[in-house]
């Protein structure tokens, strides 16, 4: 055992190589196609849990045959995005295996989703200096929702790694909450897409906008869309957003309104600042052009908001 631990210590700079070069393809092209993930983890296999891999199973040749000493996980927030992210797996590397954990279950199982790749860098990457040496050596990713994650820990955490480890008086809550947790994966990706329909549906250049239409943090994205889909915009600026917008008594048709009247002599205004201070354009985030809307046709706002920045600086 300790001439494969030796030997492991030996390649582990590589394996260490191989884990940066991946998780940073993955960051990279995850945020270029803007998916939305919780997070990206990766480690190396450490002695302890490659010396009980090795004791457990019956390897000739350890480290040519486990997958995972290397290994990545990519967690998502929906299930819709999972294919996205298994796209850009087959896409960016040599697949050697691929599996999907719940095809291995029955009807009557419990479990998880979670899709395993085990892959190796393609043959182009190994002429460029950081991958180089690295030919031959293979990492494992998972790829799952954080629905998905949150079962598998749970379940570790109880040592119930497979459902023959589980009592059977405890195998129906079991089965209950994984179907549970299933459910809520499937209902969480279709209130996405009721929401991103209502955006989309919501057209603020007809006459379908009035003074019943709400004006919320969908309906302030769909401006964004509609107006300001170039500047880049911020998820937590959305309720301070909306705060600001309700303080000067607007209805959503009423705002509309003052932004079709500020549109034309915007780019002005934003030109001559960033002239000013030699700022590319668009300078002005979407939260930024909407305080200059409301800066614009609300006397009481631009008041208040240059009272308050008065304050800021004095502070």
């Amino acid at each position: 055992m300790s001439g494969i631990i030796d030997e492991y210590r030996d390649i582990k700079p590589k394996f260490e190589r191989l884990r940066v070069n991946i998780e940073s393809v993955l960051k990279q092209i995850v945020s270029e196609r803007k998916i939305p993930v919780f997070a990206i983890e990766s480690r190396l296999k450490d002695d302890e849990s490659l010396s009980g891999k090795v004791v457990r199973k019956s390897y000739k040749s350890p480290l040519e045959e486990i997958d995972d000493l290397c290994g990545l996980r990519v967690i998502c927030y929906y299930q819709e995005d999972i294919s996205s992210i298994c796209k850009i797996v087959e896409n960016e590397f040599d697949v050697l295996q691929r599996e999907n954990k719940k095809d291995s279950l029955d009807d009557n199982q419990f479990g998880y989703s979670s899709y395993h790749y085990v892959v190796a860098l393609k043959k182009e990457w190994l002429a460029h200096p950081n991958a180089r040496g690295l030919e031959g050596l293979r990492a494992e990713i998972q790829i799952r929702t954080m629905l998905m994650h949150t079962w598998s820990a749970i379940s570790h955490k109880l040592l119930y790694k497979r459902e023959a480890d589980v009592p059977y008086q405890f195998k129906r809550q079991l089965n209950r909450l994984s179907a549970l947790i299933e459910l809520a994966d499937e209902q969480f990706d279709a209130i996405k897409n009721i929401k991103t329909q209502y955006i989309d549906s919501f057209s603020l250049a007809d006459k379908s906008v009035d003074d019943t239409s709400e004006l919320n943090s969908d309906s302030l994205v769909a401006i964004h869309q509609r107006y300001f889909k170039e500047r880049d915009y911020d998820d937590g600026e959305i309720p301070s957003l909306l705060e600001e917008i309700r303080s000067t008594g607007y209805s959503l048709k009423r705002f509309i309104e003052c932004v079709e009247l500020c549109l034309p002599i915007m780019p002005d205004m934003e030109e001559e600042e960033s002239a000013l201070g030699e700022d590319p354009l668009p300078m002005w985030t979407f939260a930024g052009a909407i305080r200059t809307v409301l800066d614009l046709t609300s006397d009481e706002y631009y008041n208040e908001r240059g009272g308050r920045i008065r304050k800021m600086i004095i502070l």
